[in-house]
């Protein structure tokens, strides 16, 4: 699957999840609650690695499993957020290779959340691209009114045997992939600040690190 096909995947994942209020029937092949729990296990049962999400605080909020698929990886995320936190989240692989920023997922509950889990260092981009095109971007989580997230697609850019070691960050926020319409144009804008077109650049502006999974 090239990235052309990884895209389309995304778009009618994610359109899809938004439709269908946090699960995708038509790629799941399921739905919220009993449906999804019943993939997810399926899923966890014969991946090749996995990561479970906690907070801050060391709650746990769910489990992300990572199969081999063919040439692709089938990827699985089931989650159980408070109910404020409904909406859409970015999620990513992160790299965790930097020693001096500490190694896997750490964070004091009692600290700022701009400090959290900064322990996982930059997004997974082995190939030096600018973000949307890392390697361990993936589609945004999206939680329902109850807290519930499912979601279930395919990705080539990764294999689950590269990812052990790495670290799965969900953000506070939504992920614009990159996405500043900057020009003149009626339908464009100006960019406001350095820092926020910087973010962009390399994040996303995905926010703050809501949840944090070392990669098994």
């Amino acid at each position: 699957m090239d990235k052309t096909r990884w895209s389309l995947w995304l778009r009618g994942i994610a359109g899809c999840a938004v439709i269908a209020s946090a699960a995708c029937a038509d790629v799941a092949d399921g739905g919220v609650g009993a449906n999804s729990h019943a993939l997810s296990e399926e899923a966890y049962a014969v991946a090749q690695a996995w990561a479970e999400l906690r907070d801050a605080s060391g709650h746990s909020l769910g489990r992300v499993s990572f199969a081999n698929d063919g040439d692709a990886t089938l990827v699985t995320i089931s989650a159980q957020l408070a109910a404020e936190q409904a909406g859409i989240h970015g999620m990513h692989v992160h790299a965790n290779d930097v020693a001096d920023n500490g190694n896997g997922c750490l964070a004091d509950p009692n600290a700022a959340a701009s400090t959290h889990f900064v322990s996982a260092d930059g997004h997974y981009n082995p190939h030096a691209e600018g973000h949307g095109h890392h390697s361990g971007d993936m589609p945004a989580v999206f939680v329902s009114a109850s807290g519930e997230a499912f979601m279930q697609f395919r990705t080539d850019r990764f294999q689950p045997d590269e990812l052990r070691g790495r670290a799965l960050i969900l953000h506070a926020g939504a992920d614009n992939y990159g996405n500043i319409p900057v020009g003149d144009a009626d339908d464009q804008y100006s960019p406001n600040t350095e820092a926020a077109t910087q973010l962009t650049v390399k994040t996303g502006n995905a926010g703050a690190r809501l949840a944090c999974g070392v990669i098994e």
